[in-house]
């Protein structure tokens, strides 16, 4: 193939990949395992037939000026765009002065982040192309982008209140109406959110030699960022307080606590109990700590069948009483409330601000040669209910259950 058809194929198996998430998320569900392998398998080919545009670009730059010639901003046929991330974060931390810098400075300004340039949107959208394999939140909730003039004010919207006197629908009332009859009065209740993206930053140190390899730190800066944020944000959305970060769903008031049959233990009862208070009907997604992996591995019913049954050789993936099931680096230590978390996050909302922004640093490691390259960014996220659902015949469910500790 020659360079125009590479870049049409790579932009067809991007647009594949597109679709495959797309169809998860519309669905609000996470990949089947087919569509994992599906996924792999293009994302490994995509990878490999990128690399050989950059071969072939370079090639053909070579020739154009003459082995081993480098042109400069002044050459009047010098690129207009960086071809990648790494050679983009190389020019911020080598050629601060390179005019294709301009634009994604005067970017920054106007937010209330500083000290960075903005990443181009063909870069940072990558960043964030999170899959529902690779992330337990972010993939499943409601997202609202960021304002392009005003990217980190903060939204205020309103929320279903299903406190004291409400109901599943937030106070509205359903009346079968005899005909000339008055029509009633309905009071559906809401109460406000309001979400302000907050900054949230992550660093890595690199030497400056592999710094200058614009290929290599391209793969690093991306797999290994896009890995820390989707962990970050899963923490957060799921377990933060509220107070400077997002409020995490199973911090907030609409979450609902199953005492544990036995203190330092997860037991059939327990898994049932938690789905017997779950708000059915959506999307849901077990999240589990690690550490609870030798009980739900050896877990049977009362028929003595095991519960979970996992594909070992496909990452250990699988279904918890038909839900599928994410395990957490972040989340808490077998025994601890929260170890075992039940939601569905289409009731959680994220609201991004303005970024990804990077910058890159010497200063702190000069003498050793290393370069601390910093990403961070602007978000928020709470979720979409005020409190607990309480059915037509009382019974009160939520879209978030976590298991806490046993009853007194």
């Amino acid at each position: 193939m020659n360079l125009i058809e590479m870049r049409k194929k790579l932009a067809q198996l991007k647009d594949q990949m597109r679709a495959l998430v797309e169809k998860a998320q519309g669905e609000k569900r996470g990949f089947t395992e087919e569509e994992e392998r599906s996924f792999g398998t293009l994302e490994t080919e995509a990878e490999e037939l990128a690399g050989q545009i950059k071969v072939e670009e370079r090639a053909q730059q070579m020739a154009m000026g003459g082995a081993g010639a480098k042109k400069t901003p002044d050459d009047p046929d010098h690129e207009s765009e960086f071809r990648s991330l790494g050679e983009f974060v190389s020019a911020v931390r080598f050629e601060p002065g390179d005019p294709r810098l301009k634009q994604y400075r005067e970017m920054s300004a106007g937010t209330k982040t500083s000290g960075g340039v903005f990443v181009p949107p063909q870069f940072s959208q990558r960043l964030f192309e999170i899959t529902p394999q690779e992330a337990l939140v972010r993939p499943r909730a409601i997202v609202i982008d960021a304002d392009p003039t005003s990217p980190d004010a903060s939204v205020t919207m309103p929320v279903l209140d299903q406190s004291t006197g409400s109901n599943i629908y937030g106070g509205v009332v359903v009346d079968w109406i005899a005909e000339g009859a008055t029509k009633p009065v309905t009071d559906a209740k809401f109460t406000d959110m309001t979400l302000t993206p907050h900054e949230v930053a992550g660093h890595i140190v690199v030497t400056d030699k592999l710094l200058r390899n614009a290929p290599a730190i391209n793969t690093i800066i991306n797999r290994l960022f896009r890995g820390a944020i989707a962990a970050a944000e899963d923490d957060a959305f799921l377990y933060a307080n509220g107070t400077g970060k997002p409020l995490g769903a199973i911090n907030s008031a609409a979450a609902i606590t199953v005492a544990r049959k036995t203190a330092n233990q997860v037991v059939y009862a327990d898994v049932v109990a938690m789905l017997s208070k779950a708000k059915l009907g959506g999307s849901l997604v077990w999240s589990a700590s690690q550490s609870i992996l030798p009980q739900l591995l050896t877990m049977k019913d009362e028929a003595g069948n095991l519960i979970f049954q996992p594909n070992i050789a496909d990452k250990l993936t699988g279904t918890l009483l038909g839900y599928p099931i994410k395990f957490q680096e972040n989340a808490p230590i077998l025994g601890a409330v929260g170890d075992l978390v039940l939601a569905d996050f289409g009731y959680y909302v994220i609201k991004d601000g303005a970024g990804i922004f990077i910058s890159a640093s010497e200063h702190p490691l000069f003498r050793e040669n290393k370069t601390i390259i910093k990403a961070f960014w602007n978000t928020d996220g709470k979720p979409w209910v005020a409190a607990p659902f309480t059915m037509k015949n009382g019974y009160e469910v939520s879209p978030f259950i976590k298991l806490g500790a046993p009853s007194a």
